[in-house]
């Protein structure tokens, strides 16, 4: 019996922990426990576990030191897992990390381009030359002396004439009459000189219409209906030298008088005005009425003279006008009238005035504007 004593035989490690230092290693570090430990060997000079035991028993642990140097690794990247120690495991290096891509660098943009002209507006301001600033003081003070030439216009023409000063005209005895307006025609019919639709000069509105409104200042005569009625015949015949008698007025129906219409004023200056529209059955007749007593004078009026005035100015064509003026000496009153045949119609005007003349130009005005209500 020999005296040596064999040591006994090395006992197989289990594996289970192994597996699971070898899982542990591999969740942590993302790598398999295989390129881990042959890792570390490597970096430790250390033989793998199979290789030890088969050597005999594990000998004591010896302390390393961790390498002098190591590279910074890709571990150090942001974001990268960092490396968590087992327990077990046989070295706390680390084994190496999977690359981490890299972005590629962003693309360098060309600087962007300006249209041309653009790097002038950040120059600076050129100095404005003495011709430039003389030419725009002469522009300025000619915009300013044509605003006011023009403010100075309206201002002056805008009141009436004879409230500004110094352009007043004296008062020349016109009155202001308001615009004339003709009426209406029933349907179709033409006016009363219209050669060829109306050769017989025929007026077809209402003759009321016609009459000359009053003008501004007047005081309607109520004796005389205006546009509300017709002028009895005797009325109008009380104003003629002839009378009113039955003789009379049976003398006027029988030359085609159809009716008449009146309108009378009285001015503040005391000037009474009074105007006779006689419309006829035909032209013929109111021109013969007119050729036999357009120049008689009204009743109570020494015979006159022929005013050239108001037949001298523009009136219809077609009318005739007859104007006369009472001669002096007149009276206490005096008279101007005046007939203007046109067409079927006959008008006499007749313009009194106590204690003075009646002013002419009144009386041109009111005859001259009746004939173009007529024509």
């Amino acid at each position: 019996m020999s005296d040596t004593i064999e040591p006994p035989a090395a006992q197989p490690t289990p594996a289970a922990p192994a597996a699971e230092s070898g899982s542990a290693t591999e969740r942590a570090l993302g790598v398999p426990a295989a390129e881990s430990a042959s890792a570390t060997e490597s970096a430790l000079g250390v033989p793998s576990e199979p290789e030890a035991f088969a050597a005999g028993p594990a000998p004591e642990a010896q302390p390393v030191s961790p390498p002098a140097a190591v590279a910074e690794t890709p571990a150090a990247v942001a974001g990268a897992p960092a490396a968590v120690p087992v327990a077990g495991a046989s070295a706390a290096v680390p084994g190496p990390v999977p690359p981490v891509a890299v972005l590629p660098p962003a693309p360098a943009y060309p600087p962007p381009a300006y249209p041309p002209g653009a790097q002038a507006v950040a120059a600076a301001p050129r100095r404005m030359g003495p011709r430039v600033r003389v030419r725009l003081r002469w522009t300025a003070v000619v915009l300013v002396f044509a605003v006011f030439g023009a403010a100075t216009a309206y201002a002056v023409a805008r009141p009436e004439r004879t409230r500004i000063p110094g352009l007043r005209t004296p008062d020349d005895g016109r009155w202001t009459y308001p615009a004339l307006a003709l009426p209406q025609l029933p349907g179709s019919r033409p006016r009363p000189f219209d050669a060829t639709g109306n050769p017989a000069a025929v007026h077809y509105a209402d003759l009321r219409a016609l009459l000359l409104p009053e003008p501004r200042g007047a005081v309607d005569d109520t004796a005389l209906p205006g546009t509300k009625g017709w002028l009895p015949p005797a009325t109008y015949l009380a104003t003629r030298p002839d009378g009113d008698g039955p003789q009379q007025e049976a003398a006027l129906k029988d030359g085609g008088l159809r009716h008449i219409a009146a309108r009378g004023w009285t001015m503040p200056d005391g000037t009474r005005g009074q105007v006779y529209l006689l419309q006829f059955i035909s032209r013929a007749y109111a021109g013969r009425y007119l050729q036999g007593q357009g120049s008689t004078p009204p009743k109570g009026v020494s015979a006159g003279e022929k005013d050239t005035a108001p037949g001298d100015l523009a009136h219809p064509e077609g009318t005739a006008v007859h104007a006369f003026g009472e001669k002096a000496p007149y009276g206490t009153e005096m008279t101007r009238y005046a007939a203007v045949g046109a067409g079927d119609t006959v008008a006499v005007v007749v313009l009194t005035r106590k204690g003075g003349a009646v002013p002419e130009q009144a009386f041109t005005q009111t005859v001259v504007l009746q004939a173009q209500m007529l024509g």
